[in-house]
């Protein structure tokens, strides 16, 4: 783990603005004010700037958690465990951690210090998402398909998260064919997933294409179950449609939904 006051190595890490010098400074501050404004400006600006990570996020994570363990303010620990939900997404234990180091700024031996202070608090960012569910059931509808996202990513479903991220909105999806690679559009209308073979925006000809709920994907049982769990009602609606199935307007074939949505990721 590298330490608030080694400002060499701070200096050298790369970020959207060059180098890190500024973040043991907001590191700090947000050990003492626990403010959400703190927060997001340290992940939203400096670690995971526009949806990139950078050598300081790998360094930065150990400190969240540890101001996370700290803090007795269960409404910001919940929006940290879920913004950094967001920024691991790409990562887990097995990750290859080379590609981040770009810049060979850094000696082999700071790499591997955090590196291995990352992958570390990976496994203890897994914990802090399992013992965050006694606080659930505080949260609103969107801060709960949130913390399925965060959930997913500690069990290494990346791409499922990402359709949560993808489609957060909840409107609308898109199915793609995993035997022709063709789309199709699903369109939630009033909890009701319909499909239709062009994006219903643009084409007032567009067909309508039946999903079978009856076939339903003993597979999905998980995501069913996490749902119920969590309790996420926006999603509860759509589970049936998920486990059922097509047939591909293009190609005919039949597949499961949820598998084709996994496949427009």
């Amino acid at each position: 783990m590298i330490q608030l006051e080694e400002t060499t190595i701070w200096s050298k890490l790369s970020s959207p603005y060059g180098n890190s010098v500024e973040i043991p400074t907001l590191i700090i501050e947000l050990s003492k004010t626990n403010k959400k404004e703190v927060a997001d400006e340290l992940i939203w600006e400096y670690i995971y700037h526009q949806g990139s990570t950078y050598e300081n996020t790998l360094a930065t994570l150990p400190h969240l958690l540890k101001i996370i363990k700290e803090s007795n303010d269960e409404v910001f620990k919940m929006d940290l465990v879920l913004s950094l939900g967001i920024v691991l997404i790409g990562y887990e234990e097995t990750s290859d951690l080379n590609g981040v180091f770009k810049t060979n700024n850094l000696t082999d031996e700071t790499q591997n210090r955090i590196k291995i202070a990352f992958k570390n608090a990976l496994k203890e960012f897994k914990n802090i998402v399992d013992n965050s569910f006694s606080n659930i059931n505080s949260l609103d509808e969107s801060s709960k398909r949130y913390f399925l996202i965060t959930y997913l990513v500690t069990r290494g479903k990346h791409h499922e998260a990402e359709i949560f991220i993808t489609f957060s909105e909840n409107d609308e999806y898109i199915f793609v064919c995993p035997n022709c690679n063709e789309e199709t559009f699903l369109w939630n209308e009033e909890n009701v997933l319909n499909a239709y073979d062009k994006d219903p925006t643009f084409n007032k000809d567009r067909k309508q294409i039946k999903i079978d709920v009856n076939n339903s994907n003993p597979d999905l049982n998980w995501l069913e179950e996490l749902i119920i769990k969590i309790n996420i009602n926006s999603l509860r609606s759509l589970l049936p449609y998920f486990k059922g199935h097509m047939n591909c307007y293009h190609c005919k074939e039949q597949s499961n939904i949820f598998d084709g949505v996994l496949n427009s990721i």
